[in-house]
């Protein structure tokens, strides 16, 4: 089985882990350092359900191996083009890869993370992985997600 979709909007990476002592409870907390994380994931979630309609979790089809494609689009920043009547073209220094901020690794586990308990059950299960990031007129990600072989 194989689902493609696409979502919308800038994607977010997973941050950093910092643990800290609290100051009350006398326990460690681990806590995530990134931004925007949770609006990302919720927004992840909500277009990998409704590109599985009529499908359960619980079904044992989601309980085998995972290949997943992922490509992630950002807007290139206005610094990337010229100015003037040709504000519309590419400077010659402009970068053709994003080698930039965000990490990909980082994009990836936001994302995949957002995915378990939604299209498979744990992330382990991701036994093959492709991700580019790229620059784009629009900032979104494309997600394909196959299925290799039943339990």
């Amino acid at each position: 089985m194989r689902l493609e979709f696409t979502v919308p909007g800038k994607a977010s990476p997973s941050g950093s882990k910092k643990a800290f002592l609290h100051p009350k409870t006398k326990k460690i907390v681990v806590m995530d350092t990134a931004k925007g994380k949770d609006s990302w994931q919720a927004r992840v979630s909500a277009f990998a359900a409704m590109a599985r309609p009529g499908l359960q979790i619980s079904d044992s089809q989601f309980m085998g191996p995972v290949a997943m494609e992922v490509k992630f689009h950002f807007q290139r920043p206005k610094s990337h083009f010229r100015t003037g009547r040709n504000s519309g073209l590419l400077k010659d220094t402009a970068s053709h890869h994003h080698t930039g901020k965000p990490d990909l690794t980082k994009l990836i586990r936001c994302t995949e993370d957002a995915m378990t308990g939604v299209l498979f059950r744990d992330d382990s299960q991701v036994v093959h992985r492709l991700a580019t990031k790229v620059w784009s007129e629009n900032d979104q990600v494309e997600i394909v997600v196959v299925w290799l072989a039943k339990p």
